[in-house]
């Protein structure tokens, strides 16, 4: 049979193809011939033929390369080109109806007419957003893609919160589990410490949450807009510049990223493609932060001198005449105060209500070839603590420009950002004074010592534990002076990538990237300050203190990656993306600390009389250079079986000569049921399986930790030479961290209303990097080492229910419900872990907190305490449950740390959370409950507040009400009468209480977590009238209320807040 053969230029294949006679055919587009399969032609493709030309747009007048667009009722179809442009022949027949449609867009249909140019104008579907993954390398269909993804859209993240895009996600995907900070509460200048789907690196270091978080091993990585980027950058971005976030969960989602995905990943997509037409976006909001002191219930004024008592504070049989009658002055003094009506409530004094406010404004302008877009924000945070804040100024220009078959994108992003802490000290300095205090004498005036003299001009000397409670510091007055505790950063990014579109189906893409930031931080107390109080006078010179520290931060990185993706004989589809990337991060700090300040005026580190005592300039460096390139593909078949693999390699200077480059890898697949001819006809929309493996590695070590590094002798010179010591010990073999993780999935969809999604994961961590022991022998102590395993596991199960909508009114009435679970259990640990333990047991016979041990087969989150049988009613003494040689339980009142045992787990059995979603012609209500069930927590707050709580402090009202007293008793605490005075400690308290099982409670807790209010005013006329594209109204709430089965105190050094939001938003 003769081949005929056409050549085009610009003109899409099927276009020609459907026009052409059953002869086998060949397309020639530029110089490569394309095989089209020959066809049957029916009687209506063989009669008159009309051509229909136009352009396929989004919202925003952008143009959309890859529509599809067809003829309803055939196959026959053709494909938008670069420019959004299509042409296609249909049947010369009115009634002829296209479709068009384009992967997280509305599908549109319309009937020709006698049009021979028709465009359309796509509009986004958030039914059909999770249709798309991005992970930051590569958009791909989410029908043909077996990873585990979690794509969330601007909208719904905005719909749980209006202050940064980590406190919306913490909302929405339980999988991600951010920790509650008992310490640092609502602090505005704290990062979240948070896991994806467990930790799988053993951190025996503290992490600096008020730091840019990059020593925690289990952070997960984020990448913003195809780069990786810090926690602290996400915090601090602008909410409405963001388009989607997309979580990988599992390996062969996140495999593209290997080297440095074990802990997941977060892909954050910021806006594009602005519109040919100028339009301004406003967005405005007020923040309130109010306090949350809930958890709070100490003594009141009446209650702490009855404690005291109780104690014998006022009484002491050993004391000499003048020691006793200054104690029972001291009573008469304190029962007149309260008698007066003084009761001060010191938790009050720090608070305030922190009114905060954000704006951001975004231009879109441009025209066909040519756009941009330029977004500027505001936003102050004011904390719930006085004086403590976090101010960001960022702009941000967006410039896209396109010429033939190039697209060229360039991005520039400045952000400056200056936080403070509150100079009013940390709330547990409040929470701990006595209200029978004032923080004022009896002039109104605030005094250095709330505690007032006994014996004014008598230097009478009573017993020791009164000479530490003549003087107490008053916070309030150290806030008056001109202390500067403040942190600020420049950063500037430059982002620019350059696609091009080589031939239909083949993409060539790069991207550069560079980031510079400078950071600062200033932390002055003046010579007035309280805590230069106990100073002697030979020591006034030293009084006023600064701490400078400097930093920098370049990152450089740049990828190339090539696309192809093609569809054979409409059944076979395959997708290959290969590609490299490097980068070279450099990170240096350095710090200064200077004393002797004469004045609190003098702000600046250059009026310091002296470097700190016995202290000189020192600092930090660290580079990092990491290169890798991978290659990832998909085949599908018919849209049913679908197929991914991915293989990476990646080299970092951070390990050793012999082990610098690891090998990453992922295979999946997944059945698409409800594609399957024997389910046509059906009401289920999707029904799928999918099952994945592979490895992904971490970079949880420190930059130098295979090198050899060593230290000046400064102090001393041999033969007028440096001498200088070896500080770590080299390993050539220190290699990645590997994870080996396995995900299983089931998908299910009814009627697009009903969903259902579980997964099952199943991890492996190899070559954990931990010290290593050595012999006292080397020199050293410990060298880093792969050793250990750990284990994570657990499920993740997702249901959502659409019970009634009417899309006409953008009316709709949704629930949803969530549930995650995960256990992680070490599976080896190594000799240092061992040797950690010892010293982990020496601080428990010490300590009243659990201590952290790890060991085989345990798990990473496992509380450590001594079994208790309670208080014994006869004595009010605590009995122990211990073990003999020979593992026979007996009883004791002996506290022995040997005899520890694992009384619970801090990770829940599960946690979630459950939404309500109304709207009704505008008017829309969210909430969101999150929840947890099975966890244990030790309650500290008993420990330090009742039982070992310092009598010369305010206390727990618990110690008031519920320690045993006579005998009888069925109490929950020790007896009142066991306290003694630590002379070396100066304090009073009871018998010590170590870490016990009494204390190990059950947390399961139900959280108000998100509500919100909206109205749009999409109904009404006097919008377009007035020039306006839309008004959108909207009041947030966050963290209302918490329900928990355990009594803590929440936030001892930054409160905890409750958050109202009120926000505008105008399209012009």
């Amino acid at each position: 049979m003769k081949k005929k053969q056409l050549y085009g230029r610009g003109v899409p294949m099927l276009c020609i193809a459907c026009q052409l006679t059953v002869a086998p055919l060949f397309f020639s587009s530029h110089v490569q011939a394309v095989p089209v399969a020959p066809t049957i032609l029916t009687t209506a493709q063989t009669q008159e033929m009309r051509t229909i030309k136009g352009i396929v747009r989004d919202v925003n007048n952008q143009p959309l390369p890859g529509a599809t667009i067809r003829i309803k009722g055939t196959s026959t179809g053709v494909v938008s080109d670069v420019d959004g442009n299509y042409t296609i022949a249909v049947p010369d027949d009115p009634n002829t109806t296209l479709l068009v449609s384009f992967v997280g867009m509305k599908t549109q249909e319309q009937k020709i007419g006698k049009s021979t140019a028709l465009n359309f104008i796509l509009e986004e579907d958030a039914t059909v957003l999770d249709q798309v993954v991005v992970n930051g390398v590569f958009e791909r269909k989410a029908n043909t893609f077996t990873g585990s993804v979690r794509t969330i859209g601007k909208d719904d993240l905005k719909r749980v919160g209006n202050s940064n895009v980590l406190q919306s996600l913490k909302n929405l995907d339980p999988s991600i589990m951010f920790f509650d900070n008992m310490s640092l509460g609502s602090d505005p200048n704290a990062m979240p410490e948070m896991v994806l789907r467990g930790k799988s690196s053993i951190n025996m270091e503290d992490v600096d949450l008020k730091a840019t978080y990059q020593n925690d091993p289990n952070a997960p990585l984020f990448v913003l807009d195809g780069f990786e980027t810090s926690l602290q950058k996400i915090m601090d971005l602008d909410m409405d510049r963001v388009e989607s976030l997309t979580i990988l969960k599992d390996a062969s989602a996140k495999a593209i990223y290997g080297s440095k995905a074990a802990n997941g990943v977060i892909v954050i997509e910021l806006k594009k493609n602005p519109s040919g037409d100028l339009r301004v976006t406003y967005n405005g909001s007020m923040e309130i932060e109010a306090p949350d002191l809930s958890s709070y219930d100490l003594c009141n004024a009446a209650e702490k001198l009855e404690v005291e008592q109780a104690f014998g504070m006022f009484n002491d049989p050993g004391a000499d005449f003048e020691s006793q009658r200054m104690m029972i002055k001291m009573y008469n003094q304190r029962q007149s105060a309260v008698k007066s009506g003084i009761n001060t409530d010191w938790i009050s004094k720090p608070l305030r209500l922190g009114v905060g406010n954000k704006h951001s404004l975004s231009v879109e302008l441009g025209d066909k070839a040519l756009q941009a877009i330029v977004d500027l924000s505001y936003q102050n945070i004011k904390g719930v603590m006085k004086g403590s804040d976090r101010t960001n100024i960022s702009g941000a220009i967006s410039l896209l420009y396109r010429h033939q078959n190039f697209l060229f994108r360039n991005q520039l992003t400045i952000t400056s950002n200056e936080a403070h802490d509150s100079k009013y000290g940390t709330f547990d300095e409040y929470t701990k004074l006595n209200p029978y205090y004032t923080p004022y004498d009896q002039y109104g005036h605030l005094t250095d010592n709330i505690v007032p003299s006994l014996d004014p001009g008598n230097s009478v000397t009573v017993n020791a534990w009164y000479e530490d409670i003549e003087f107490e510091a008053n916070p309030l007055y150290n806030a008056q002076l001109n202390t500067l505790l403040q942190d600020k950063y420049v950063d500037i990014t430059n982002n620019f990538e350059l696609q091009w579109f080589v031939m239909t189906g083949l993409k060539a893409t790069a991207r550069f990237g560079l980031t510079e930031q400078r950071s600062r931080s200033d932390e002055f107390y003046p010579s007035d300050h309280l805590k230069f109080a106990s100073y002697s006078t030979d020591r006034l010179t030293e009084k006023g203190s600064y701490d400078l520290e400097n930093g920098e931060q370049h990152s450089l990185s740049g990828k190339f990656d090539v696309q192809y993706n093609k569809n054979f004989l409409s059944v076979h589809d395959i997708f290959v993306n290969a590609g490299f990337d490097l980068s070279r991060k450099q990170s240096s700090t350095n710090l200064q600390q200077a004393e002797g300040f004469p004045s609190d005026k003098m702000t600046d580190i250059i009026f310091a009389r002296q470097y700190l005592k016995d202290a000189k300039p020192k600092g930090t460096e660290e580079t990092v250079k990491d290169f890798g390139y991978y290659l990832s593909a998909n085949y599908s078949y018919d849209n049913r079986l679908n197929f991914d693999a991915t293989f990476r390699q990646s080299a970092s200077s951070m390990y050793g000569a012999n082990s610098r480059w690891g090998k990453f890898w992922s295979v999946g697949g997944s059945w698409n049921i409800h594609n399957e001819s024997w389910m046509e006809g059906s009401n289920i929309t999707q029904l799928r399986l999918r099952a994945t493996t592979g490895s992904t590695g971490s970079q949880s070590s420190a930059a130098y930790n295979a090198l050899a590094s060593y230290e000046y002798f400064l102090d001393k010179t041999y033969g007028g030479q440096l001498g200088a010591q070896l500080l770590n010990m080299r390993n050539e073999d220190l290699k990645w961290q590997e994870k080996v993780e396995q995900n299983y999935g089931f998908d299910f969809n009814y009627k697009n209303r009903y969903s259902f999604t579980f997964e099952y994961y199943h991890s492996i961590t190899n070559n954990a990097v931990n010290p290593l022991s050595l012999a006292p022998s080397t020199g050293f102590t410990t060298v880093q080492e792969n050793v250990g395993k750990v284990l994570n596991r657990g499920f993740d199960l997702r249901a959502g229910a659409t019970v009634w909508q009417q899309p006409a009114d953008r009316s709709y009435l949704s629930f949803s419900l969530m549930i995650s679970r995960n256990k992680n259990i070490l599976k080896e640990i190594s000799e240092a872990m061992r040797s950690y333990n010892e010293q982990q047991e020496k601080l428990a016979t010490e300590g009243n907190v659990p201590v952290q041990k790890y060991y085989d087969g345990v798990s990473m989150d496992a509380i450590w305490a001594m079994p208790s049988l309670g208080i014994d009613p006869a004595n009010g003494r605590e009995i122990y449950i211990a073990k003999d040689e020979n593992g026979n339980p007996y009883r004791t009142y002996t506290y022995d740390a040997a005899q520890q045992v694992i009384c619970g787990d801090e990770l829940p059995k599960f946690q979630g959370n459950a939404g309500v979603n109304f709207e009704y012609k505008g008017f829309g209500i969210n909430a969101v409950l999150t929840y947890q069930y099975g966890a244990k927590m030790y309650n500290q707050t008993l420990v330090d507040k009742v039982e070992n709580a310092d009598m010369k402090y305010n206390v727990d009202r618990r110690i008031y009400t519920d320690r045993w007293r006579k005998p009888g008793d069925i109490a929950l605490y020790k007896a009142i009468s066991e306290e003694v005075y630590v002379s070396e400690k100066q304090q009073f308290a009871s018998e010590k209480t170590y870490p016990t099982s009494r204390f190990v409670q059950k947390r399961n807790e139900l959280k108000i977590s998100s509500l919100q209010l909206s109205y749009d005013f999409f109904r009404h006329d006097f919008v377009k009238k007035i020039g306006l594209e839309r008004i959108l109204l909207r009041f947030n709430a966050n963290d209302l209320f918490t329900f928990s089965s355990i009594d803590i105190e929440r936030g001892t050094s930054y409160p905890f807040a409750r958050t109202f939001n009120f926000s505008l938003n105008v399209t012009l």
